[in-house]
């Protein structure tokens, strides 16, 4: 294939689409990681990309930040290029692909941003001129969407209609490059510009436009101004028609309008996000609890983009730990009887803390219970001595030094800090203890013993939080819950069977669900059954949203088998998960 000259026309032009990852802002602060490019013209792509992951130049750490966004690990290493190769690779085709010795026409997304990499490559590792004469997307987009409240590449690109992955991979980028020239091709047209260099020309120009001094969306405000003030569950969509969003709300009028308020903070995935809202569509539910239930459903269904809690993770397990907290399994068992949990490493924390006081320090297998019993990586450890002091204020102050420190002595001080800390810490929403980076801290360095006692007890709360919360989970499985939210007209009935909702009723009060015929109750290990990741989060969706009818002054009676649970006895028997 041989490029056409820029004198061309732009519909016909074949030009390079290009895209760099790095670890930070420039290559005084960071290293290229992954270098992609493709040539295409206005009928799209040639062909698939050209993506190398590259052996960072130094031996400066990829921030954790940078590794989220672009998936990137130490075991992409592994398939990574030396800077020289993955250079040579790129130049080798430009020249093969050029056909005199002018600059290639080349469009990057934000280019400021990959020139400075590009450059620092060629200066290092070529001679003669810079092989590439770029123009950036992003400049083209802001004179040609100006109104847009933002132009990234995944912003323009869904606004646009293409549907980009959250990760940055240059594979990704360089696909909705291509995309996003293609579709701007016809509106440069339309402003009188057809090669190569009227647009350099025009980019150059003073803006005439000017930035409305409100945001203004794609999507068309009567829309929004046409919902119901109804509880119910809304979808924010592409132009293509792929859901973005799921969201609940109380009153869905009001809720959609938040998202779309012109003045105020917004977040930059909020702003990115309703760049790209073409469509809306809602459903209507008998109230807010039901909202939250079929939020939780379909955004495992739709799996969108911007939604954070609920979504696939590729585990679709839920999961059942050993009465000692060693092993879990993903299906219950005679051994596997506690649960379920939410991941593999739910009770690691409380596993290794009993088997930590049972160690005499230091030791081989204590470094790795202590990273567990922290939640941190192993990086983030801190000194043995410094460890085992906080250890020991943790035992002094909750055990009164008394061994051993089991399971059940754990999850029932567990129970007491929950309660004297007004079942506020930690946030009653997470679901797991994980290994994380701490805000607090920085290194493994920067640990004390006060630190280390107060993330013993985070975790500690947390998972005996997640142990008396599986009961409960199994017991809603087989329950039918009656609920009357406050200011609500009547209340509620759901009959749930195998952690799923069967029927809903209309009742007169909650105190109607004793009339409901009494079911026999499955075994436990039966209701563990019947719980995968989708059942785990509806089930505990349901607990959260009973919490907070009550909190709210409502109402709610649980009928499990024969027996009704209601009032005051529910509340108090709730307030310990």
């Amino acid at each position: 294939m041989l490029l056409l000259a820029v004198s061309e026309d732009l519909q016909r032009l074949s030009v390079l689409a290009l895209d760099c990852q790095a670890s930070g802002a420039s290559p005084a602060h960071g290293d290229l990681i992954e270098l992609g490019w493709a040539f295409c013209s206005g009928a799209g792509l040639f062909e698939p990309p050209k993506c190398h992951f590259v052996v960072p130049r130094t031996d400066r750490p990829v921030p954790r930040a940078v590794r989220e966004l672009t998936g990137w690990s130490e075991a992409c290493l592994a398939g990574s290029l030396p800077e020289p190769a993955a250079w040579q690779l790129f130049t080798d085709d430009v020249a093969h692909r050029a056909t005199n010795a002018q600059p290639l026409p080349s469009i990057i997304h934000f280019a400021r941003f990959e020139l400075g990499f590009l450059g620092d490559l060629h200066q290092r590792l070529s001679s003669g001129a810079f092989p590439l004469d770029v123009v950036c997307l992003h400049a083209m987009a802001t004179r040609l969407f100006p109104e847009l409240p933002r132009r990234s590449i995944r912003a323009l690109a869904g606004y646009l209609g293409y549907a980009p992955e959250l990760m940055r991979r240059a594979t990704g980028h360089v696909e909705a490059t291509a995309f996003i020239w293609r579709e701007c091709l016809p509106l440069l047209a339309a402003r009188g510009v057809s090669t190569w260099p009227e647009l350099k020309l025009w980019l150059g120009e003073t803006r005439a436009e000017r930035r409305p001094q409100r945001r203004q969306f794609p999507l068309e405000s009567a829309r929004r101004l046409a919902l119901p003030r109804a509880p119910g569950v809304y979808r924010l969509e592409r132009r293509s028609g792929d859901v973005l969003y799921v969201g609940k709300a109380t009153n869905l009028k009001q809720r959609v309008a938040s998202h779309f308020k012109s003045r105020g903070p917004a977040t930059e995935r909020a702003l990115e996000l309703l760049s790209q809202v073409h469509g809306l569509s809602h459903v209507i539910t008998a109230s807010a609890l039901e909202a939250a239930l079929l939020e939780c459903d379909e955004i495992q269904r739709l799996d969108p983009p911007y939604n954070v809690q609920f979504r696939a993770t590729g585990e679709a397990s839920a999961w059942f730990g050993t009465r000692d907290l060693a092993d879990v399994s993903a299906v219950p068992d005679d051994h596997h009887r506690i649960g379920p949990l939410p991941s593999k490493r739910a009770l690691a924390a409380l596993h290794a803390l009993a088997a930590l006081h049972a160690l005499d320090p230091p030791s081989v297998e204590a470094r790795r219970l202590r990273a567990s019993a922290l939640a941190v990586p192993a990086a983030f450890v801190p000194s043995d001595e410094l460890f085992w002091e906080g250890l020991q204020s943790f035992v002094a102050q909750h055990f009164a030094g008394r061994s051993p420190v089991d399971r059940r002595r754990l999850e029932a001080r567990s129970r007491v800090l929950w309660l004297e800390r007004g079942r506020t810490q930690p946030d009653a929403a997470a679901e797991s203890v994980e290994p994380e980076a701490l805000d607090e801290v920085a290194s493994a360095s920067d640990w004390d013993a006060a630190r280390v006692l107060r993330r013993l007890e985070r975790n500690l709360i947390q998972a005996g939080l997640l142990l008396r919360r599986a009961r409960w989970l199994c017991l809603l499985a087989e329950a039918t819950v009656a609920y009357a939210e406050r200011d609500m007209c009547g209340a509620r009935a759901l009959v749930i069977a195998r952690a799923s909702v069967r029927e809903t009723h209309d009742l007169e009060s909650v105190a109607g669900v004793v009339n409901f015929p009494a079911r026999t109750v499955p075994s436990s290990r039966e209701r563990q059954s019947c719980f995968d990741k989708a059942a785990y989060h509806r089930m505990r969706v349901l607990l959260t949203e009973l919490h907070r009818v009550i909190d709210q002054g409502g109402e709610v009676a649980l009928r499990v088998g024969s027996r009704t649970l209601s009032g005051a006895q529910l509340a108090r028997l709730l307030c310990h998960v």
